[in-house]
């Protein structure tokens, strides 16, 4: 839960409650959980309860969780060879790696190699009480931007956010109460309201049947990104916010960051700035997982810099999984979130169960199923 933990303090959800549940057994849903403390079940729910909810629930269910880094993770024979920090090797059948968001920040191009004073990612912010007076340009137009764009402002910077869409996109509110019409016609799912949406729930398989392109284009752009409802009042009239806009290029003047704006019915100008902060996402590369050996990374068949798996999450190399967002280019949306654990926890548990069954009657001599897992946060949701 350690993504969940350093997030700013006062910060909330996207989604609503019963859309934030980690599979579990009956009765440990997030929305009953709230409920059960006298907290916000719905939206927005904080996500120091979410935090809080997913530490409950390691500890009702898997409270034999070790605490130690995997520094590397290497082929032996028909399994695996983990080693810990702790110096100690584990030989395993099979390793489920489900290391969420971490390794995955997504900066542009035109910013890689600045200096981390000058350039940022939201994922590296616990709060914005660093930036008092100072001049902060934002770029993004999802929930990550916006919320920093109006904790930079609380904290008095004076901000700017820039974003490449005509204008910013914020939800409404989901009225507790919906009409029979409404439902039929904008039914509500775990990934909001909208008929693609409902069936990409019920169906959570179907996009996997798409031409790799069409799925790809489909989990990248679904959701499209946008902020929550009560964002909206952290930054309008308060956030100046520059649209239909992009940076051409960004360097290092005076201590400043000089960046070159290409704006719609403006054309290019420069514009200065103390610190820059890029809510631009997450974009998973299978390359920067450290842990990994060479010879493992070259055997994974990819999706772009994904790594492909079939239904059971299952990749290239047999014996090796990869969960969460690690799934989705092969698996469709639903897996870029939360609530893909509705499916993908109990069809990977039945999965393994059923090797492990296998295992468990081959002749004497040959070496039992083990399960191994590299897990530092559930999937990204938000």
């Amino acid at each position: 839960m350690r993504f969940w933990q350093e997030m700013p303090s006062g910060v909330f959800l996207k989604s609503l409650g019963f859309a934030t549940t980690i599979d579990g057994p009956e009765n440990s849903a997030f929305s009953n959980w709230c409920r059960e403390r006298g907290l916000e079940d719905r939206e927005p729910c904080s996500v120091r309860s979410f935090y809080e909810y997913g530490l409950w629930l390691q500890k009702k269910l898997v409270p034999e969780v070790e605490r130690v880094d995997v520094q590397l993770i290497e082929r032996a024979g028909d399994g695996f060879v983990v080693t810990l920090a702790s110096g100690e090797r584990v030989e395993a059948r099979r390793v489920v790696v489900a290391v969420g968001l971490q390794y995955f920040q997504r900066m542009p191009e035109v910013l890689a190699g600045l200096p981390r004073e000058l350039v940022s990612h939201t994922a590296e912010h616990r709060s914005y009480d660093q930036f008092p007076g100072k001049e902060v340009c934002v770029i993004g137009a999802g929930q990550s931007a916006f919320e920093a764009a109006g904790l930079l402002h609380r904290s008095g910077s004076q901000v700017q956010l820039l974003i490449r869409k005509s204008r910013p996109i914020f939800h409404t509110k989901t009225p507790i109460r919906r009409s029979l019409l409404t439902r039929l016609r904008d039914p509500l799912s775990v990934l909001g309201a909208g008929k693609l949406n409902w069936v990409i729930e019920h169906f959570p398989l179907g996009p996997s049947f798409l031409p790799d392109a069409k799925r790809v284009r489909l989990t990248r752009g679904h959701p499209c990104p946008a902020g929550a409802w009560w964002v909206r009042d952290w930054v309008e009239g308060k956030v100046t916010i520059r649209t239909r806009c992009e940076i051409i290029s960004a360097r290092p003047q005076g201590g400043r960051l000089l960046l070159r704006v290409r704006e719609q019915d403006k054309g290019e100008y420069e514009l200065r700035t103390d610190h820059l902060v890029a809510g631009t996402g997450f974009e998973v590369d299978l390359d920067r997982l450290p842990f990994l050996s060479e010879d493992l990374r070259a055997r994974l068949d990819r999706i772009e810099k994904s790594p492909r798996v079939n239904r059971h999450c299952e990749s290239s190399v047999p014996g090796l999984y990869f969960v969460g967002i690690m799934s989705a280019f092969s698996l469709g949306p639903l897996f870029r979130f939360v609530a893909g654990t509705a499916y993908i926890g109990p069809a990977l548990a039945r999965h393994l169960a059923h090797r492990a069954g296998r295992a468990a009657t081959t002749p004497a001599g040959v070496q039992p199923e083990v399960t191994g897992s590299v897990m530092s946060e559930p999937l990204g949701g938000d």
